[in-house]
């Protein structure tokens, strides 16, 4: 595994496109274009044909072709050390031929799982139906003082996906529920790049089924629109509210892919898999 210097991302674009569908990876997009960070790896400096792009956010992304015998053992290596990545990782495949050449050796490390993508197409009409603010919380916009609080109340992990409230205003946007306790839902931005964004959505449990995060989605949709960004998104296929929401917004189901992914928590994983129905 060589790492790639930024300045030559452009030479590996005709790499990245999904074999078996129109898959999109907004991820892979935004570390190409330089909006979020990460690093990608090919297997030959001076004419690659294979590589994995990791965004420092957790999530990676495996291309091109699957027979370099060498280069597939020292990505075995690389994805089998903890030291490597933060708490987690999610591997996405440009085909599933790598699942099947990845999935036996990781298997002590990792656990597959099934995602299901979905695109707001540019002509579909967004739903509309009203969600009145309430003396008891107000849509607002989140701006750097709600970014750096969002960092510290709900999700940690936004410091991996931007290096500053800086970058996220320039590059990015989201929408939030508050009261008085804090955050009651919030639609953020996930990842961004290649004319793409994907939104990252959650309701405190207290609050959920109030129409709340379908609200929230329009407002960002709109917005993503304004900007010219195509709103794309996957989530597990187990999720159920997830994927409900998505097609109550409009959304066309792009199909489902397998991804292998890896917690340093063995209880995460427990959890995650009972929830979303992978064990019995």
């Amino acid at each position: 595994m060589i790492e790639l210097h930024a300045s030559r991302y452009n030479e590996i674009r005709h790499l990245l496109t999904h074999k078996d569908g129109d898959f999109i990876f907004v991820f892979v997009q935004g570390v190409m274009d330089l909006n979020q960070p990460g690093r990608i790896f090919v297997n030959n400096i001076d004419q690659p044909t294979a590589g994995i792009v990791a965004s420092r956010g957790g999530k990676y992304y495996l291309f091109g072709q699957e027979d370099d015998h060498l280069f597939n053992q020292s990505l075995i290596g690389f994805l089998a050390n903890p030291a490597n990545h933060a708490n987690f990782y999610d591997l996405y495949f440009s085909s599933n031929h790598w699942l099947v050449l990845l999935e036996e050796p990781l298997k002590e490390n990792t656990v597959e799982l099934n995602r299901t993508h979905y695109i707001m197409n540019g002509d579909a009409a967004i739903p509309v139906e009203v969600q009145e603010d309430s003396g008891e919380f107000i849509l607002t916009r989140i701006d750097e003082q709600l970014f750096e609080r969002y960092n510290q109340e709900m999700d940690d992990s936004y410091r991996l996906l931007w290096d500053s409230a800086e970058t996220y205003l320039d590059k990015a946007f989201g929408y939030c529920y508050l009261n008085e306790g804090g955050f009651v839902s919030a639609c953020n931005t996930f990842y961004v790049g290649g004319g793409y964004i994907e939104p990252d959505i959650i309701t405190q449990k207290d609050y959920r089924n109030q129409g709340l995060a379908f609200r929230l989605c329009q407002e960002f949709i709109e917005l993503a629109r304004q900007r010219k960004l195509t709103t794309y998104w996957d989530c597990d296929t187990g999720n159920t509210g997830s994927n409900h929401l998505a097609g109550k917004l409009g959304m066309a189901k792009v199909g489902e892919l397998p991804i292998l992914w890896w917690h340093e928590s063995k209880e995460v994983i427990a959890k995650y898999l009972a929830s979303y129905n992978y064990t019995t």
